[in-house]
């Protein structure tokens, strides 16, 4: 740390504005539990508080934050000014102001290009304002509404938030912990810029088509059980990166959790983490929350109202009717005994997250699709041995690239979920319409569920999130 003397004329300006350090310990953090990205590090010369003096320092600028030895400002929390000063010397210094209620922060720079470097990461992360001067705010059917830069047309999705609603200090603490949380925990979720107006936040993600499973299923979404299936895996996914990193999301439904309805694959994107720091909460809330969000879909009835409380009764009723082997099921999103078995861990919170993943309506899915491919297999190695007679087929055969019989002994099954589902695009509105495809192998990995839709492959995968993944 070396202190500059010089440039007096900045530090008496500096002295007259003076106000607290935004600089806090990193130690204790919800910051510190996440592996800091460095975006770059740059040599900068920053306003000292005590000694009052500028001193030359080593910043690290990352996600969301910049750091300072074992001091770190959360970028989120702060706005922002720059200006360029110019003194008698014909010296010129750019000086970045960060500042919100709790104090201030300068940051003096005198190169153009680290300038430049400082300053995208500063108006990204920062809170900016004059929102509608740049931006246009149009509404989607069901869908998260988009932004539109109004120069050059570039599209964002953006989540809404009243600052209305942000009252109290642990008010404040979830705000910001969801988006540190969203900004670490997956790409999709990363949040690009903030602005701030008319009493409201505008947080902008990358532009997705998304709608909530509350939405889907309001509009009459049909939830067969392959994409069901694959969609409460790929939660529990994320909730065992939540809880590997010793935090819980606190915030799991059906508002919460969404779809990209425009990607070439099934991704969940969960928004909107609550979580708290030093509470006795953990990943048992989150199952718990799970166990309702599945009780919701299952006992979900066309047309009626999402049910908002747990009839553990109607659960016991539905297994007793399955195992007298009654055929008769008035639930249309309830397929077998595993899945209420699954559902009923859920709700008493006697499954944890691993063995939820193991669990056996996801083995017996599996294995149901893993005969149904065996089965196409076959058939599609017999049509092979019947075309290579004929030159003129048996290169459409080839162009075609269907599966070789050397590709299918090299299939092995393994025991994470090693199929893909070939059904018809479960994103389309009424698909009761349509008919099942057989199944057929792509890779060794649950998440990997083919979609035939006009003549068109797409795959199921385990590109997330969920915030919020």
């Amino acid at each position: 740390m070396q202190y500059i003397q010089y440039h007096p004329q900045i530090v008496d300006e500096l002295k007259m504005n003076e106000a607290k350090s935004l600089f806090q310990q990193i130690e204790g953090s919800l910051i510190k539990k996440f592996e800091d990205i460095d975006v770059f590090k740059e040599l900068i010369l920053l306003y000292n508080h005590k000694k009052k003096e500028l001193v030359q320092q080593s910043v690290h600028f990352g996600l969301n934050s910049i750091f300072v030895e074992n001091k770190y400002i959360l970028l989120c929390k702060c706005y922002y000014e720059m200006r360029f000063t110019k003194l008698k010397q014909n010296e010129g210094f750019y000086i970045i102001i960060l500042y919100n209620s709790k104090g201030k922060e300068y940051l003096i720079i005198s190169n153009f290009n680290q300038f430049s470097k400082i300053q995208a990461v500063i108006k990204r992360f920062c809170v900016s304002k004059n929102f509608f001067n740049k931006y246009q705010l149009i509404q989607q059917r069901s869908c998260l509404p988009i932004v539109q830069n109004c120069k050059n047309q570039e599209l964002y999705c953006v989540l809404q938030i009243d600052k209305r609603q942000i009252v109290s200090e642990l008010d404040q603490e979830q705000f910001y912990n969801s988006i540190i949380i969203m900004n670490y925990m997956n790409e999709q979720t990363k949040i690009l810029k903030i602005y701030e107006e008319n009493q409201m936040y505008f947080l902008f993600m990358k532009y997705n088509k998304l709608q909530s499973l509350e939405s889907l299923i309001l509009n009459d979404f049909e939830f067969r059980e392959a994409p069901l299936v694959c969609i409460i895996y790929l939660i529990l996914q994320t909730l065992q990166k939540y809880k590997n990193l010793g935090i819980y999301h606190g915030n799991i439904s059906l508002k919460s959790i969404y779809i990209n309805m425009q990607g070439a694959f099934l991704q969940i994107i969960i928004l909107f983490p609550k979580y708290l720091m030093d509470n006795n909460k953990s990943s048992t809330l989150d199952i718990l929350n799970l166990g309702q969000l599945l009780y919701q879909i299952t006992f979900y009835e066309k047309n009626d109202k999402i049910k908002q409380y747990i009839d553990q009764k109607l659960i016991t009723q539905q297994k007793q009717l399955f195992q007298s082997m009654n055929i008769e099921n008035k639930f249309k999103y309830l397929y077998r005994i595993s899945q209420l078995d699954l559902l009923n861990q859920l709700l008493t919170q006697t499954i944890t997250i691993e063995n939820a993943l193991k669990h056996q309506w996801f083995v017996t899915v599996k294995q149901n699709l893993k005969a149904e491919f065996l089965k196409e297999t076959k058939e599609r190695l017999d049509l092979h041995t019947i075309i290579e007679s004929n030159n003129e087929l048996s290169m459409t055969l080839s162009l075609d690239k269907r599966i070789s019989t050397k590709e299918f002994a090299e299939c092995e099954i393994e025991d994470e979920f090693p199929v893909k589902c070939s059904i018809l695009n479960p994103f389309q509105m009424n698909p009761s319409k349509q008919k099942h495809d057989n199944c057929i192998l792509k890779s060794k990995s649950f998440s990997n569920f083919d979609l035939n839709f006009e003549n068109q492959e797409k795959y199921f995968t385990n590109e997330q999130s969920l915030f919020i993944q």
